[in-house]
């Protein structure tokens, strides 16, 4: 610091000069003891400047030498610190842009600037997936195994481990960080790929009591839910039930919820539900599905839709309005309602109705006329 203020008087005065050199050219007269002493100013101001230079250097070579050899070989070794440092951030930069092979023998040239569990990880990182060893708690570093399983688990890595390893290395990083959410995820991956169910909504329920409840973690337990469900007739209702607690809002599981419902004696509650869905969602699915239901009071069920405006109801719920028409053998209304909804939107499941209503009435040509039709719509509608 103090070296710092001298440097910046020096410069000053240096400065100072430069612009005005009369005043370096003022002579000086110093009398003291009887001595006198006269010289110029600018010639004065530089040999002072150079005194203290000399007198600093002095104090440092005089601070050195009685610090001892430890002290020198530290001021000469912070040349090769500093090599090492460039030497780091080149091998990290080439990495970074894959450029060379070479990086783990690099990074050991690096050794003494950082620490070494460092150096371990990134030699770690710079491991492919399919080249990660399998660590064992009691003789790495928690950190080092849980870095070697993320690695080795990478989605993204371009050979990966087959599905045992996987799973070796998801449970190691558990044990080196127990509910860790990444790990979790991965290995809740690895279990659907198995189709162990059952693991797969334990693993993704111990997330979501960490607070990691994101829609992501949510759609697949309601959809491993659903898996299982399939699985397990005998449960199936209470693995549904879960699921539509879930996901509400989802197609496939309010289907296969209504259907368990109807199974169980409850079809009000899978109307009412399926209704309710189909005022929100074009959902040709539950349209077919409800057309099931509503078949043995479809003159009643016409008669509600028939007071919805028209332009405020999708083309599922059209297209049920006149197979319920239909079935109330009001066929005029029906085969104008569903011929509007083929020929002005093109619905495949329109062109079918007709071609099925068509044949019914012995209408050979119209019918395979609407069926072909139906083949290859923009907007195909599939059961």
């Amino acid at each position: 610091m103090r070296l710092t203020m001298l440097l910046t008087i020096a410069l000053i005065l240096t400065i100072a000069l430069v612009i005005f050199p009369d005043i370096a050219d003022q002579s000086l007269r110093l009398e003291a003891f009887g001595w006198v002493f006269e010289s110029r100013q600018g010639a004065f101001t530089a040999a002072l400047l150079l005194l203290l230079f000399v007198l600093w250097l002095l104090r440092s070579i005089i601070q050195m030498v009685f610090s001892g050899p430890s002290a020198i070989w530290q001021s000469l070794r912070s040349g090769s610190h500093k090599r090492k440092e460039e030497n780091l951030r080149k091998t990290l930069v080439q990495w970074v842009d894959a450029r060379s092979d070479n990086t783990p023998k690099a990074l050991k040239k690096s050794r003494g600037i950082l620490p070494d569990w460092l150096i371990e990880m990134l030699m770690v990182a710079t491991t492919p997936a399919h080249a990660q060893k399998l660590r064992a708690l009691d003789k790495q570093d928690p950190l080092l195994i849980a870095l070697a399983a993320r690695m080795a688990t990478d989605p993204g890595a371009t050979q990966k481990l087959d599905l045992a390893t996987q799973k070796m290395h998801l449970e190691a990083w558990l044990k080196a960080h127990p509910d860790a959410p990444l790990a979790l995820a991965r290995l809740a991956t690895v279990a659907e790929e198995e189709k162990a169910w059952h693991r797969v909504i334990e693993l993704l329920e111990q997330q979501l009591q960490q607070g990691k409840s994101s829609n992501t973690t949510r759609s697949r337990l309601a959809h491993a839910y659903l898996q299982l469900a399939s699985t397990e007739p005998e449960q199936a209702m209470d693995h549904l039930r879960k699921a539509y607690r879930l996901l509400p809002e989802e197609h496939d599981i309010l289907l296969a919820y209504g259907e368990a419902l109807q199974q169980h004696g409850d079809q009000a509650t899978a109307q009412h539900l399926w209704l309710a869905y189909l005022n929100q969602h074009d959902a040709p699915r539950i349209a077919h599905a409800l057309l099931s239901l509503l078949r043995p009071n479809a003159i009643k069920t016409y008669r509600k839709m028939e007071k919805l405006s028209e332009t405020k109801m999708n083309h599922a719920q059209r297209w049920l309005r006149a197979e319920l028409a239909h079935a109330a053998k009001l066929d005029g209304l029906a085969f104008e309602q569903m011929q509007a909804l083929a020929t002005t939107e093109n619905i495949a499941d329109a062109w079918r109705s007709l071609g099925a209503w068509h044949q019914a009435a012995g209408a050979y040509e119209k019918a395979a006329d609407c069926y072909s039709r139906a083949l290859k719509p923009p907007h195909p509608i599939k059961k």
